[in-house]
């Protein structure tokens, strides 16, 4: 709490007198009664060994009448609540210097340990950024535990496994972080733990910590900036909830193929139908139980999009590679 003084010690004792007065009390025993204080502090105040609390010369104000109230608040001069620390604390600079300044580089050491992946959570956005981006909104997830903060993303163990293995050289390239692999029954995941990552992901790009599916997006930051750098950005969104199919039913005379993307955020499917609208490639959006579903359909669309955005995941390229 603030704490008030007169610098004059004359108006001190001047400003009790006229409250006392204004109370009534006979004495200053009565009268520390009255402000639930004792003589001994009341003697402090008066003689300007201690500084007054902020609520306790309100209190004493409203006794006053207005014209008297005003003449004691002209006088009066505020500290801060931590106005001795500060004080003690620039003589104590003053003395010791150097040890000051030692004791600044150990805390900026100790508070980059914090940090096991210190990187800059503001790097400039690139085509192996934005890739990742478009990854973890495909498949990703993070969230923190208590001081762990997570990050995973997890595919079909058996299809993604070279996939994952580009993913985790952009992590040690961008964030210098060897993320573990992990590999169990049917799936795959990249695991990593990182304080910086999560700011990222989080505070930057906005995305949810924990359940994101129905709400994720692509972030304003990418979605309004160069168009290369969006696209990089979908192919990581269609190498992670993507697909390619080659129709072989008879009525085709020749296999019929086609690109997927599924997702359940309504906001993120808008998104990208847009986007394809927006360069001319064909293609339809239909409601499935595992949600939206964006079909690019036959092979002059196809070539459209690969020309755009193309893949990364091997197992989307072999088939496109089959297939023209």
């Amino acid at each position: 709490m603030d704490r008030i003084f007169f610098k004059d010690e004359k108006k001190c004792y001047e400003f009790f007198e006229n409250v006392k007065e204004a109370t009534s009390t006979k004495s200053w025993n009565d009268f520390g009664k009255l402000i639930k204080t004792n003589r001994a502090m009341i003697s402090n105040y008066r003689k300007g060994r201690l500084c007054i609390p902020k609520d306790r010369f309100e209190r004493l104000l409203n006794y006053l009448n207005t014209t008297r109230k005003k003449y004691f608040l002209s006088m009066a001069e505020k500290k801060e609540e931590n106005w001795g620390q500060i004080l003690g604390g620039k003589k104590a600079y003053a003395i010791n210097k150097e040890v000051f300044k030692k004791g600044r580089l150990k805390g900026a050491e100790i508070r980059k340990l914090q940090y096991k992946y210190d990187f800059d959570v503001n790097m400039p956005l690139s085509n192996e950024l934005c890739e990742f981006v478009g990854c973890f909104i495909g498949d990703g997830f993070t969230n923190k535990y208590q001081n762990a903060c997570q990050i995973q993303i997890t595919g079909d163990r058996k299809l993604d496994a070279d996939y994952y293995t580009h993913l985790k050289s952009i992590c040690k390239d961008l964030f210098g972080i060897y993320p573990k692999i992990v590999e169990k029954d049917g799936w795959i995941r990249l695991n990593m733990y990182s304080k910086r990552l999560f700011e990222m992901l989080t505070k930057r790009f906005k995305f949810p910590a924990g359940q994101k599916s129905f709400s994720v997006v692509i972030p304003p930051e990418i979605y309004d900036g160069k168009k290369e750098l969006l696209n990089y950005t979908l192919r990581g969104m269609f190498d992670t909830d993507g697909g390619v199919g080659l129709d072989k039913r008879q009525i085709y005379k020749k296999p019929y193929i086609r690109i997927n993307y599924t997702s359940v955020s309504k906001g993120l499917i808008k998104q990208v139908h847009q986007i394809l609208k927006d360069y001319g490639i064909n293609h339809s959006v239909h409601e499935r139980r595992t949600g939206l579903m964006i079909q690019i359909n036959g092979a002059e669309n196809v070539k459209k999009f690969m020309s755009k955005i193309g893949f990364s995941n091997k197992r989307h390229l072999d088939k496109i590679k089959v297939f023209l």
